[in-house]
């Protein structure tokens, strides 16, 4: 049967052909002025050409220099998005272009160097994560410490050190364990035997190489009691008990020398590191180092913010934690306020404005003639002149002068003002800010000194509305504000005898303590000034007249009400976030000396004196009341001339100063025992 073929519709094929192309676009998307040929090279090549054709002209010269600075920051800004998505080959090249633009770009040359050290860190991150499948936390833990201690901003590592966090089975205050095969369990029974021959069991049992320091005496004596305890817990305890410090050399030897100031000195090695803070004051973190941690080599850089400390890895890493607890970005609050100031007026007039002066006046009426052109023209005008006797003598109606003139007031006028302010301020934790919506009015006062003069000064005092706020920002999003508020208006004017003008200022206060939930609106009230004014002017007697009396009168009645009201939002942008549980709590240590990791056992004395004191028991919890002896399985090691197997071991005594003659020590390979 041969195939036959369908004929194809020719709306089926513009639909895969359009799905084709929108694929193609998908797949490779262009900038739309790329595709054009409009690049920022192109638009600084069209400049530079308008530049030559008019050399002498200003106009091309600052097109161009706004031309280059439009188009490196085009490609920077793309060539940062790029970096930030993890294509650094892609980044790269934006950042050629723009060397290509301006060879001296400090942020095109950095951006280069960041892409090189963001390349190394992604393959360190690809080793962290194939060491996380093999179970290994431990050495992706260490990688991760150092990427972060390049660039505390990698979120990928941040995210891996979380992950480690979470997936481990115990507390982060647990004291950290050596792994398999050092985590197998180990018996150990001794009394009164030689510290000497406590390290060969110990050799023996772990294969680790123990190197005796000279100075612990050979004839030191140690009574050990361990059933089942991880050989990391045995050493440990060893140590602790006999008042003695190990060095690792390397991955099987160590350096076993007594826990004295100078031994620490002679053998303890010291690391330098350097803490670039973000947020917090390195002068304060300093001194929070040197009180907690006791260390005396630490330098304060105040213009880089940095700290250079100098100590033990172990005092070094509890720095760690305590820098990462203190340097924490504060956290911020934007505020919402409304300010409404609500006036209502009222005014009413109503009466007779009658003349309240009489005065006669000295005016002298004074006719002048002149002729010109064939006409005479005759005018008279008053002037004033002093008032004499003859003038008294014949006053007539025309002499007396009233003031103010007659009036009849009949008006009612009524006003509403609602002046509305709408700030917004964002505020760090525990810090102040002020917000002043209306003027500064100028005071000026007068100074006379003398032999000087007169001397005047000009002072501005603030004048409307003026808000003080100071928050402060807890863990559980909440916000305590400090308000102040202050309303204050321009009142009468007066002048001093100087002629210096000074106002009368009326204020209104408020001041509260705030405790808001983010996002939270609180209103305040209740600001109100009322005031009621009534002025009458009468005529004397006739305007005291009952109900006619208002013919012979003006009355003035004005109220006035203002009220403000406030209302504030606060939003918190960023608060503190809470330390991880590794960073807030871990081991420091005893008061005599700082580690990371607890103590197993308290020392009974101190340095080489316990080494070389009475015998000193230790037992761990570990210890069986009816031991049934010691067994391969446990790597047992029991000194000869102890008793049977089957026995019970004895219960601890104290330290006697008469310490038996021990059996003949049996050879064992790898350790000296000669001093």
């Amino acid at each position: 049967m041969k195939p036959t073929m369908k004929p194809v519709r020719l709306s089926t094929l513009c639909s895969l052909l359009t799905l084709t192309m929108l694929n193609a676009c998908a797949f490779a998307p262009w900038p739309k002025s790329e595709v054009k040929g409009d690049t920022p090279e192109t638009r600084v090549h069209s400049a530079e050409e308008n530049l030559q054709a008019k050399p002498e002209d200003a106009v091309p010269r600052k097109d161009i220099l706004i031309t280059q600075e439009q188009a490196v920051q085009e490609l920077l800004t793309e060539a940062e998005k790029q970096r930030s998505a993890g294509h650094f080959v892609e980044a790269n090249a934006l950042y050629d272009r723009v060397i290509a633009l301006a060879p001296n770009n400090v942020r095109a040359i950095a951006g280069k160097a960041s892409i090189t050290r963001e390349y190394a860190h992604s393959k360190r991150l690809d080793q962290a994560r194939a060491m996380l499948d093999n179970q290994n936390s431990e050495g992706a833990w260490s990688i991760l410490r150092n990427i972060l201690m390049e660039n505390p901003d990698n979120k990928e590592a941040q995210q891996l050190q979380a992950s480690i966090r979470a997936s481990r089975d115990v507390a982060q205050t647990e004291p950290p364990r050596l792994k398999p095969p050092f985590q197998k369990p180990v018996s150990l029974e001794f009394r009164d035997a030689n510290i000497k021959m406590v390290f060969e069991a110990l050799s023996r049992a772990t294969g680790i190489n123990f190197i005796l320091d000279k100075d612990i005496r050979a004839d030191a004596k140690a009574t050990v009691y361990i059933r089942k305890a991880s050989i990391e817990d045995a050493i440990e305890m060893v140590l602790a008990t006999n008042g003695l410090q190990k060095k690792a050399l390397t991955e099987t030897s160590a350096l076993i020398f007594p826990n004295t100031p100078q031994k620490v000195k002679d053998y303890k090695e010291l690391m330098i590191r350097s803490f670039y803070l973000t947020n917090a004051s390195a002068k304060q973190v300093a001194s929070t180092l040197k009180t907690v941690l006791k260390t005396k080599d630490v330098v304060v850089d105040e213009r880089l913010n940095m700290i250079v400390m100098r100590d033990t890895p172990e005092v070094i890493h509890i720095a760690e934690k305590l820098v990462a607890a203190n340097d924490l970005a504060d956290p911020e609050v934007m505020l919402e306020i409304e300010v409404l100031e609500i006036s209502r007026s009222r005014l009413q007039e109503l009466g007779i404005a009658y003349p309240n002066q009489i005065s006669v006046n000295s005016r002298i009426p004074v006719t002048t003639s002149t002729a010109g052109s064939g006409i005479a023209v005759t005018s008279t005008v008053a002037t004033d002149s002093p008032l004499t006797l003859e003038g008294l003598l014949n006053l007539n109606s025309s002499r007396f002068d009233v003031s103010p003139n007659p009036a009849v007031n009949f008006r009612k006028t009524t006003g509403d003002v609602n002046l509305i302010s709408n700030p917004r301020i964002r505020v760090r934790n525990n810090e102040k800010a002020k917000i002043l919506v209306g003027d500064k009015v100028p005071i000026i006062t007068t100074t006379s000194t003398a032999n000087v003069g007169i001397s005047e000064n000009v002072t501005y005092i603030d004048v409307g509305l003026k808000l003080d706020v100071e928050p402060r920002i807890t863990l559980d999003d909440f916000v305590n504000i400090k308000i102040g508020l202050e309303v204050s208006s321009l009142g009468d004017r007066t002048t001093t005898r100087n002629g210096a003008t000074v106002y009368t200022i009326g204020t209104r206060n408020a001041s509260t303590l705030l405790r808001l939930k983010d996002g939270e609106m609180q209103i305040l009230a209740g600001l109100i000034q009322d005031e009621e004014r009534k002025n009458a002017s009468k005529l004397p007697a006739l305007g005291d007249i009952p109900i006619l009396g208002r013919l012979f009168s003006n009355q003035e009645d004005r109220k006035n009400k203002t009220e403000i009201v406030l209302a504030i939002t606060p939003r918190i942008l960023g608060n503190i976030r809470r330390p991880d549980a590794e960073i807030s709590e871990y081991w420091s240590g005893t008061e005599n000396g700082i580690s990371d990791k607890p103590q197993l056992a308290a020392p009974a004395g101190g340095g080489s004196q316990a080494a070389s004191g009475p015998a000193v028991e230790s037992t761990s919890e570990a210890v069986a009341a009816d031991a049934t002896g010691v067994s391969s399985e446990d790597a047992a090691i029991a000194q000869p001339g102890v008793a049977a197997a089957n026995a019970r071991p004895p219960a601890p005594t104290a330290p006697v100063n008469a310490v038996p003659a021990p059996a003949a020590q049996p050879a064992v390979e790898g350790v000296d025992l000669s001093r």
